[in-house]
């Protein structure tokens, strides 16, 4: 391993000797130069603690005054200090400081010098970390008419890829390094580098098993490299010329080679000693350095925060710094990495609380958003879908049923555009995946969503068949609501996307265990298909096949489907061939349903409802026209109130079988209404009718007396079930 701090060309030809006179004094370029000079020879020398003293706050005036070239060599001298004191973590930020620093200056000689030592870092232990730090040094070095800098990266990856035992390309850095070699044969550094070349080249011979020439070319490297390179490679090469000796079996020579490695071995033992004990003095100097640079990073910290703390609190701060590290004094070093990982956890732990509220706000305001959206939304799809579907009921307006029913389509269209984007929301909240059980037909539930695609098939020439094997129970007992968003959605999907062909739905029975029914739901059409390669993505919100998109849709469906599914510990699958169709099914554990709790749910009738007194708290005209039809429909009374303050007074006067309450009002809103009609009356059922969807919010509407909510626009069904069970069960 050859150190870059040989590149550094000195200017002074003198050592200095009384490095005090150092301290409180500007430098020119040379004087830089020439107290390198001086600390490099105390680098070899093993005085690491000098090169600790005055390297450091050396290192500190070249940064501010900008002498680049000066920085370049002092840098790698200090880096290299490091290394020699294992201290690898400062060795690295010196390291890649430098390397910014170089970047931003645009200097590729201090970039190659930075990877070099870099590599240095893990030249002994480590040396495949260290080939990947040095090979982005390899074309950078071809790039500058440095010849040493090029020697040095090619010699130092030809000894890694060596020791790594990849000879072919150690051979090849190798020959680069004899070529450059041969290019600068007055070059004084010359003899010392031939040396490293020849002990690499050996060490390549003995594991090529070329003993004889290992033999010639190790003794050749040590003849050159006698009293210039580094002990290590002295006793490396003997320790390769015992092994070449010993493989064409000449123990003579095995023995004679090796009394002189012991003697370097012991000779290595006792300046290592040495070097130990300098080292023991330099981590002292280097611990008292690592002290002021904490403090003058507290200090830095404590500068960035005066914008945002008082000034005494800064003080006492700085104070309570400074005097913590006078006090710790040596003892605060054995601490430091504990306390600094302390201040990093409090740092990491602060940050995630202010990203926490930051996400919790932002979150607030996504459900703000949706909240409102839903509502000016909804509203108005609430008065174009509810009176379509009186009026289509009317038989005054049979003429017309044609033009309602398109209304109605495309109303219903749009609403399914937004409940998408809404119950995304929805089915990723912990209220959103719980399970609400009820007894239902699945016969039924089936035969009712196909209905919904009447128009939309008979406008796409489509048909649709729905089988359900005899296995199947009549009566299934899950979460209805979910079930039915699952079918809607990929009935809806077959429907759009097929034109003069057949959609097929089947649940067929697979297995029978503990109680459950293990059926397999089935959605299949004649359509498009989706192209193979599309098939994966698919699923991913917003995702959209991509010759369909002139069909409209969100791209939410089947990502909410998969939602869906996951609650109910299922998983939606696809079998598509473009131009043919596609086939979507999944597998799902369902309980039986209770026939005698079904038929009593149906036996109810909405004829119960008939001369039942609702009151109406809406403060939209359209919303109050819709609902109040509705209920003439059926025979119920109505009296309607503008807001919540008019519905206590109602409420107060009057006696009502239902209260149907809209949340978002002006004067008073529902909740606040709901609240104060609590007070004076407890039974009397409320069931809010709003456009915004509550399984979203924070707020649990018990919480304020109402017992039930439907999200506006809704099928006049589900009002008269709402109804019809609240005010048979006549309980709050």
């Amino acid at each position: 391993m050859i150190n870059f701090i040989f590149l550094i060309n000195s200017k002074a030809q003198t050592l200095i000797n009384d490095t005090s006179s150092l301290a409180d004094k500007e430098y020119t370029a040379q004087d830089i130069d020439s107290v390198t000079a001086a600390l490099r020879k105390s680098f070899y020398k093993g005085e690491f603690h000098k090169i600790i003293d005055f390297g450091t706050p050396l290192l500190d005036y070249v940064e501010k005054t900008n002498f680049f070239r000066e920085e370049r060599g002092l840098r790698s001298l200090i880096t290299n200090t490091f290394i020699q004191l294992d201290e690898f973590e400062g060795a690295e930020d010196l390291i890649n400081e430098g390397l910014e620093r170089a970047k931003l200056k645009k200097d590729t000689l201090a970039t190659i010098s930075g990877y070099i030592d870099l590599s240095n870092c893990y030249f002994e232990n480590e040396p495949l970390k260290a080939i990947i730090y040095l090979k982005p040094a390899a074309p950078l070095v071809q790039k500058v008419q440095h010849p040493r800098a090029q020697f040095i990266v090619n010699s130092n990856l030809a000894e890694l890829y060596e020791r790594v035992d990849t000879l072919e390309v150690a051979q090849k850095h190798l020959d680069i390094s004899w070529k450059l070699l041969d290019m600068h044969s007055s070059a004084d550094w010359r003899t010392e580098f031939e040396a490293v070349t020849l002990h690499i080249q050996g060490a390549i011979f003995l594991k090529q098993k070329k003993y004889e020439r290992a033999i010639e070319t190790i003794k050749k490297s040590l003849e050159l490299g006698y009293g210039k390179f580094d002990q290590r490679y002295h006793i490396k090469n003997y320790e390769n010329l015992m092994m070449a000796y010993e493989n064409i079996e000449q123990y003579k020579n095995v023995t004679e080679i090796r009394h002189i490695y012991d003697s370097l071995i012991t000779a290595r033992y006792k300046s290592e000693k040495i070097k130990q004990q300098n080292i023991a003095s330099s981590k002292f100097k280097l611990d008292q350095y690592k002290q002021k640079l904490l403090q003058s990073q507290l200090e830095n910290e404590i500068s960035l925060q005066k914008q945002a703390k008082s000034d005494l609190l800064l003080k006492i701060f700085y104070a309570s710094s400074v005097i913590l590290i006078a006090i710790l004094g040596f003892l605060f070093y054995t601490r430091y990495k504990r306390n600094l990982l302390l201040e990093n956890l409090k740092l990491k732990n602060q940050q995630y609380l202010e990203a926490k509220e930051e996400s919790e706000k932002l979150a607030n305001k996504n459900t703000q958003f949706l909240s409102t959206i839903s509502h000016e939304l909804r509203t108005p799809l609430y008065g174009i879908v509810g009176l379509s579907s009186v009026f289509l009921k009317d038989p005054k307006f049979d003429e017309h049923s044609d033009d309602l029913s398109s209304l109605k389509f495309s109303a219903d269209y749009l609403l399914s555009l937004v409940n998408d984007v809404l119950n995304l929301n929805k089915f990723s909240s912990a209220e959103g995946r719980q399970i609400h059980k009820s007894n239902f037909k699945i016969r039924q539930l089936i035969s009712n969503i196909a209905q919904n695609f009447e128009f939309l098939n008979r406008k796409n020439n489509n048909s649709i068949n729905i089988t359900v094997s005899e296995k199947v129970p009549e009566i299934l007992y899950t979460d209805k609501m979910k079930i039915s968003q699952v079918l809607l959605n990929l009935i809806s999907n077959a429907c759009k996307f097929t034109e003069d062909g057949k959609i097929e739905v089947r649940v067929e029975f697979l297995d029978y265990k503990n109680e459950q029914y293990l059926l397999k739901f089935m959605i299949k059409d004649t359509g498009k298909g989706i192209p193979e390669e599309e098939q994966t993505n698919i699923f991913n919100e917003f995702a959209q096949v991509q010759n369909n998109q002139d069909l409209g849709g969100t791209g939410l469906g089947l990502a909410i489907v998969n939602k869906i599914l996951l609650t109910l510990n299922s998983k939606l699958n696809l079998k598509s061939t473009l131009h043919k169709g596609s086939e979507f099914f999944f597998d799902v554990w369902l309980e039986a349903g209770n026939h005698i709790t079904a038929e009593k749910e149906e036996l109810l009738g909405f004829e119960k409802l008939k001369n039942k007194h609702i009151l109406i708290v809406d403060d939209n005209k359209i919303n109050q026209v819709v609902t109040r039809k509705i209920l003439e429909q059926y025979d119920m009374k109505h009296q309607i109130a503008s807001n919540g303050l008019e519905a206590i007074s109602f409420v107060e006067e009057d006696s009502f079988d239902a209260i149907l309450m809209d949340i978002n009002m002006p004067i008073m809103d529902g909740m606040e209404s709901s609240t104060q009609i609590r007070t004076f009356n407890k039974t009397v059922p409320i069931i809010a009718l709003t456009a915004t969807d509550y399984v979203n919010e924070n707020r649990n509407l018990k919480d304020y007396g109402i017992n039930d909510f439907i999200i506006k626009p809704y099928k006049t069904e589900d009002l008269l079930e709402t109804l019809t069970k609240h005010i048979t069960n006549g309980k709050v």
